[in-house]
């Protein structure tokens, strides 16, 4: 394995572009235990800047992978290929997001990120540094204990406008990466909040070689992306 600990997802999947710029976004993740406020990473005074592959202010989490802005399509899914061209560490995520509530016909502006959690997730979020998925700050029934797996990939997503909006479901993915999975049993996303992490092993699935699927699943209502807000889960495996 090439991290020290998590992130996703997601999980997933997490958070410097196609051409090493620095992403700060989300990646959008289903919050089961929790309600979706905690998992807003970045004030929600941030505001969108002229580059979304740059900083925000306030700053949000930098990923040093492989960044991608898009348009989040409204009423239509959405496909992102992260890494298609230039793959981070040997990762493409391919990422499928449902039609969603909340915002303009035409769509809003947002940004993709991966990292593998080596160093490469760097700034602080009101004071505090980025919290790698391991050790025990991972959530059980309100309480910290040690997380499940190991983590091979971090993503994130940014919601770069000013509207929050409610997916019809969650995001389906597709990854592949070349140095294979840390473990051949299951896979499944984590995701990262203000108390610490929330596996998602419900939302899990076996790796096939190189290349792992996590099917998407209906919003059960705590889904949503909040506006210039940075949301980020990991991969993990057992």
């Amino acid at each position: 394995m090439r991290i020290s600990t998590i992130t996703i997802g997601a999980a997933f999947v997490a958070a410097a572009a196609l051409s090493a710029c620095a992403g700060r976004g989300v990646v959008p993740s289903q919050n089961v235990a929790s309600g979706g406020t905690d998992a807003m990473i970045a004030s929600p005074q941030a505001t969108a800047t002229p580059n979304p592959c740059q900083h925000t202010n306030p700053v949000m989490y930098l990923f040093a992978g492989s960044c991608l802005p898009f348009t989040l399509h409204e009423t239509t899914t959405t496909t992102v290929a992260l890494g298609k061209y230039k793959p981070y560490q040997g990762i493409k995520i391919t990422a499928v997001f449902s039609k969603n509530t909340g915002g303009p016909a035409a769509g809003i502006p947002a940004v993709m990120g991966d990292a593998i959690g080596n160093g490469d997730i760097t700034g602080k979020v009101g004071g505090k540094a980025f919290l790698v998925y391991g050790a025990k700050n991972c959530l059980f029934n309100g309480k910290l204990g040690p997380c499940p797996g190991k983590v091979f990939v971090y993503a994130e997503l940014i919601n770069n406008s000013n509207y929050t909006l409610k997916p019809a479901d969650t995001p389906n993915f597709t990854i592949t990466d070349t140095n294979g999975f840390p473990g051949k049993n299951e896979c499944f996303p984590a995701l990262y909040t203000s108390k610490g992490w929330e596996p998602q092993t419900t939302l899990d699935a076996k790796p096939d070689g190189n290349t792992l699927h996590l099917p998407s699943s209906a919003n059960n209502g705590s889904l949503y992306y909040d506006k210039h807000a940075q949301f980020i889960v990991a991969g993990v495996c057992e």
